[in-house]
């Protein structure tokens, strides 16, 4: 089971591409991109013992030489060929399993795990949930993990959103935050309009955040409170800013602009 650099035997045939074809600018290769990896991923190649970069993987079809494939990458550092991932989803029924036993395996380093994620995503697996359910929910800081656990949630139904829900009050905040971005997708719970106003009394640090939060949630509730933050005396520029255009998408009115003299990034944009 070999590991071979695809990018590597890219790179060194579109040096070659280049080197054929001079006077081009450099806008002009770039424009050129798609029609040279087209060629280079549909020739037979030697290297490859006669198959074509598009179709090499397709000699795999156990699921566990696929995934010993995708591991044996992440222990060289080399960067996943596109046709393998593509061959994993192709077989993700098979797959799915053991990219479960990956996800779920802390030991493994993270680049791979969310590798896994990615690929039951794009299987659509919903047999990991529970899982991404807790990823979210543990979250104590920003992570790749987390993130895509959180942007895969956000495509599910409302019964994720009340699971998650149900968990807020002992998350920690940065989880928090996760869970009411994903919730705000699914309106209809009220208890999502009433965390984030408190969340925006109460976190003036994260006051723009909360703010974009209850625009995207669209809860008429939320147009008093954004309001009364518009008056605040020490609101930041950017801060105004978000409130403002959520007012205004709840439909209210936020009253006459504002001016911010000597917040730094009021004048920055000032003085553009």
């Amino acid at each position: 089971m070999k590991i071979i650099d695809f990018d590597a035997r890219f790179f060194e045939f579109a040096r070659k591409w280049v080197a054929a074809h001079p006077g081009l600018t450099e806008e002009q290769v770039e424009n050129s991109y798609n029609s040279m990896m087209e060629e280079w991923i549909n020739a037979p190649a030697d290297w490859l013992e006669g198959a074509s970069p598009a179709t090499y993987f397709e000699r795999y079809t156990s699921a566990s030489e696929l995934i010993a494939l995708m591991r044996g990458y992440f222990d060289k550092k080399i960067n996943l060929p596109e046709p393998l991932y593509a061959r994993i989803v192709e077989r993700g029924a098979d797959c799915a399993p053991l990219l479960r036993s990956l996800l779920a395996d802390e030991h493994q380093s993270e680049e791979l795990r969310a590798e896994a994620m990615g690929m039951l995503r794009d299987v659509g697996d919903t047999d990991a949930d529970e899982l991404l359910i807790g990823m979210v929910v543990g979250a104590q800081e920003q992570s790749e993990l987390s993130d895509l656990a959180a942007d895969v949630l956000s495509g599910r139904d409302a019964a994720t959103a009340k699971k998650l829900l149900d968990a807020y009050p002992g998350a920690p905040e940065h989880a928090q935050t996760l869970i009411l971005d994903i919730c705000c997708n699914f309106p209809g719970d009220a208890r999502i309009c009433d965390y984030l106003i408190r969340r925006l009394k109460n976190m003036p640090e994260q006051r723009a955040l909360n703010a974009s939060l209850l625009a995207k949630l669209g809860d008429p509730r939320a147009l008093e409170p954004l309001q009364q933050m518009l008056n605040l005396f020490d609101l930041r520029y950017l801060d105004y800013i978000e409130l403002r255009d959520a007012v205004e998408a709840l439909g209210g009115d936020a009253g006459e602009d504002r001016s911010f003299y000597g917040d730094p990034d009021f004048e920055a944009l000032r003085n553009l």
